[in-house]
């Protein structure tokens, strides 16, 4: 789904179920990346969204109700008002424009894209943050790290795989396949 054509509502659909395993994203809510459009219904407990248009790599994810308020919430630049521990799938990795600004659609001059593998990420309520002090924020290590946010407790990343690795959740009898 990467680059600039609008992609189908059936691709944005497929893209969006490749961000968590099977059993979740089968039955997940998915909205479009203004994270309020229904692309398709579905439970409650799971929503997935496309990989958002202009990324050179796929990127979508899948969020637990309490991450999908921090997203929200942070798009519209306020501060998360979460009062739990926030879960997403992003299993087909992550590319952002820039690491230290969630808000950045391009990245600095003189910078490149950089980029996660397949993971998984935790947010947490205002003022636990300090529990994740030592670990570090390097994304191609495949070891867990934080990814700073301006205004929020940082995320917390859990790598399943490096960069440019692919991990799937099908049964041992069958091959991943992009």
């Amino acid at each position: 789904m990467a680059g600039n054509t609008e992609p189908r509502t059936e691709d944005k659909i497929k893209d969006a179920m490749r961000a968590a395993p099977a059993y979740i994203a089968e039955s997940a809510t998915v909205v479009d990346t203004d994270m309020e459009t229904v692309l398709r219904d579905g439970s409650p407990d799971w929503t997935c969204v496309p990989t958002p248009p202009g990324k050179p790599h796929p990127g979508p994810m899948c969020n637990d109700p309490t991450m999908m308020r921090w997203f929200k919430e942070l798009a519209q630049r306020k501060t998360p008002t979460i009062g739990r521990i926030g879960i997403s799938y992003m299993l087909q990795g992550e590319t952002g424009a820039d690491f230290d600004d969630p808000h950045a659609t391009q990245p600095p001059a003189g910078k490149d894209w950089y980029r996660a593998g397949p993971h998984v990420m935790f947010v947490f309520p205002k003022g636990t943050g300090h529990l994740l002090r030592g670990i570090g924020h390097d994304t191609t290590s495949g070891l867990p790290y934080i990814r700073p946010i301006p205004g929020a407790e940082p995320l917390l990343v859990v790598p399943i795989a490096k960069p440019g690795e692919q991990t799937c959740g099908c049964p041992n009898t069958c091959t991943c396949q992009g």
